[in-house]
């Protein structure tokens, strides 16, 4: 689960043995999850407590005459059980509500109610990347904890790496728009200087010469700063995989002047959006360019739209690009 602006939101299920399809389960578990902020059964989904991170538990079926209670049958530690799980009294009667109402209705309509249950919060540092378990009729054995304890760390490690790897396909149009705005060549490269990624202005600059510029770019990752005729960001690290490093071409300095004319007459700007796109390839926000111009925000948000349909691009990072590369 990913926690939302309000409620904590399903990401991913998996179920065995469920007479439900992946789907129902899905929406299912989606709808039980509680408010953002609160809890989900013995542990807040946003920052488990440490005591229950990458540990199995075995807990008692919720159905039973200690419902409320489904008290967990590890057995070690001393002391009362919400200390044991790291909870203060006030957050254990919190979890018996929370086990009266919507889990125990979800555990009900998965005819889990009368099961046991041994599931681990598998966790990156403070992080829950998911919940695995299972449920059965027959009490869960010291055996079957220590077994799931064994599994942990690969469990760990797979969902680590899975959630790195989700996240890099989020920032992947990121860090292409990101290259786009620099109006210059740049290229996202491996230690050996294998591109990775590039923007527009690299792709064509490569296309010209890609075996003389790749002597160029391996020659920059191995020489000192600003000593060649490009130059490197350092290296660019990920956990779990090689470095990788952003490489530019400085070009000759970047003169917005000089192309305003061009544009101007070229996109049928009016004389205010010529000054307003004078003041965005600049990077400056809608409220700066309105105190520059002496008028309203929202006026600048209406030249802005214009620029966006004029120059044929659909974000202030494309008309930039644009700008710069025409």
């Amino acid at each position: 689960m990913d926690v939302g602006s309000d409620r904590y939101h399903t990401t991913f299920v998996h179920g065995v043995g469920f007479t439900q399809s992946a789907s129902v389960l899905f929406e299912m578990f989606d709808a039980s999850l509680p408010p953002a902020g609160t809890r989900f059964g013995y542990y807040d989904p946003e920052k488990p407590p440490p005591a229950q991170r990458n540990r199995p538990l075995r807990l008692s079926p919720v159905g039973m005459s200690e419902s409320l209670r489904a008290l967990p049958i590890t057995g070690d530690g001393t002391g009362p059980l919400w200390e044991r799980l790291e909870l203060s009294e006030a957050e254990w009667e919190q979890s018996r509500t929370q086990f009266s109402g919507r889990i125990l209705e979800l555990y009900r309509r998965l005819g889990l109610e009368h099961m046991a249950q041994l599931r681990v919060l598998v966790c990156e540092g403070d992080t829950l990347l998911g919940w695995v378990g299972a449920f059965r009729t027959e009490p869960f054995t010291e055996r079957d904890q220590r077994l799931m304890q064994a599994l942990t760390p690969a469990f760990q490690r797979r969902m680590a790496q899975e959630r790195r790897l989700r996240e890099a396909g989020l920032l992947g149009p990121a860090l292409g728009a990101a290259l786009e705005v620099l109006g210059r060549p740049a290229w996202v490269v491996t230690f050996n200087g294998r591109v990775m990624h590039t923007n527009k202005a690299g792709q064509a600059r490569w296309e010209q010469d890609a075996q003389g510029l790749a002597a160029q770019v391996r020659e920059c990752l191995r020489s000192p700063p600003g000593t060649g005729p490009l130059f490197s960001s350092g290296p660019l690290r990920t956990p779990g995989l090689p470095d990788h490093y952003l490489v530019l071409d400085p070009g000759p300095p970047m003169d917005p002047t000089s192309r305003l004319p061009v544009l101007t007459q070229r996109w049928g700007l009016t004389a205010r959006e010529a000054q307003v796109l004078e003041h965005v390839v600049q990077g400056e926000t809608n409220k700066a360019i309105a105190l520059h111009l002496g008028c309203a925000e929202r006026t600048v948000e209406v030249h802005v739209t214009h620029l966006l349909n004029k120059a044929q691009v659909e974000s202030r990072s494309a008309l930039i690009s644009r700008f710069f590369q025409s």
